[in-house]
């Protein structure tokens, strides 16, 4: 009975030391377990830039419609026929040249007829002339009536109006005759042939066209609207790059000549006039322009991409990468554009920053970098 008793007490120690054992390895293993866990959670897989140098620029991007330098409807002054038209649209001419006429034959008749007027009255007027003097000479000496004196004076007189009167009736007509031959004010292309041949023209008539359209392309304007907060940015001289899709491959370089004083009271915008140089007249009137103004640019300065900015109401702020440990560092920035931003204060050049997985990242988390740092 002692023996069972002793034995049983012993089985008791026994079962209560194994029992003692395997919790302790347990709780070990389990320790051991969650350790190796933590660690491997932890290890947060990022992507990864270097902060570097570079330039930046802050640019409006407007867009316009190009219009001719100088765009003028060639018409007479006078109504007629139109009888002959030198050029077509698209053609290339210079100034002075002869681009189309009205039926002359009227009014070289009228010339004729004014310019023998012209002959009779100055005939009239030196007789007119010679009369009066040799009256003037002899009133002079006494053996002139005063009658014959006034009677010559008259003479002299009318014969000076006859005459004034037949010069500005051969000009009117040597006038109308020069006008109804148009001709280029100005070295430009033909934009449009609005009449043909033999139809008539009358330039009084209100909103008529004229016989043809010139343009002046060897430069063109293009006017924009920009935005009132944008105003004290844009200046006369400003630089201004423009693209078109005709010529998708082309950058135009142009500048901003003029700048509305005034805001349209709609659109609360101001307007600006953009000149492009067209020698090779590649631009064309009516063509939609894009066009980029550089306001504001910086050279040499720290950039990094914009994905590596985490933004909040209060603060701007970046991870940074030291020794396999994700470092939140709040950070200041100037210019910034499309895929680039400048730092002021925060980062130093040649720093690693993530771009991609910063949302699962805190301060302090350990990274796994999972590819090679993009320069």
């Amino acid at each position: 009975m002692k023996y069972f008793e002793k034995s049983a007490s012993g089985g008791k120690e026994y079962i209560g030391l194994a029992i003692t054992i395997f919790i302790m390895l347990t709780v070990a293993g389990c320790a051991k377990q969650e350790e190796t866990g933590n660690i491997q959670e932890e290890q947060i897989p990022v992507y990864v830039t270097t902060v570097q140098k570079g330039d930046i620029k802050k640019t409006l991007k407007l867009t316009g419609n190009i219009e001719p330098w100088e765009s003028v409807n060639i018409m007479p002054d006078i109504s007629g026929k139109v009888k002959k038209i030198y050029v077509d649209n698209g053609d290339f001419v210079k100034e002075g040249q002869v681009l189309a006429e009205l039926d002359t034959r009227s009014m070289a008749l009228i010339l004729k007829q004014a310019e023998a007027g012209l002959s009779v009255a100055e005939s009239n007027y030196n007789d007119a002339s010679k009369n009066w003097e040799r009256i003037k000479t002899l009133f002079e000496k006494g053996t002139a009536t005063s009658q014959q004196y006034e009677k010559a004076q008259l003479g002299y007189e009318a014969a000076k109006a006859q005459l004034e009167q037949a010069k500005a009736a051969f000009d009117i007509a040597q006038y109308q005759l020069d006008v109804s031959i148009m001709k280029a004010p100005f070295s430009g292309i033909i934009a449009s042939k609005n009449m043909n041949e033999q139809e008539t023209i009358n330039p009084m008539m209100p909103g008529g066209q004229g016989v043809l359209t010139l343009a002046d392309l060897s430069k063109v304007k293009i006017h924009v609207a920009i935005p009132e907060n944008q105003f004290r940015d844009v200046l006369p001289g400003l630089d201004a790059l423009l693209h078109v899709d005709a010529y998708s491959d082309e950058v135009f370089t142009g500048e901003v000549t003029k700048i509305n004083p005034t805001a349209d009271p709609l659109s609360r915008t101001f307007g600006v006039e953009i000149v492009v140089l067209n020698e090779n007249i590649l631009l064309r009137a009516g063509m939609f322009a894009r066009v980029e103004l550089t306001i504001k640019e910086k050279i040499d300065v720290p950039l990094i991409p914009v994905e590596c900015v985490v933004k909040t109401a209060n603060e701007n702020y970046v991870f940074v990468i030291e020794n396999g440990t994700a470092h939140r560092r709040n950070i200041t920035f100037g210019l910034s554009e499309s895929s680039m931003i400048e730092i002021t204060d925060g980062l130093q050049i040649g720093e690693y920053v993530v771009t991609v997985g910063k949302e699962m990242l805190k301060d302090g988390s350990l990274v796994q970098i999972k590819e090679n740092v993009v320069k």
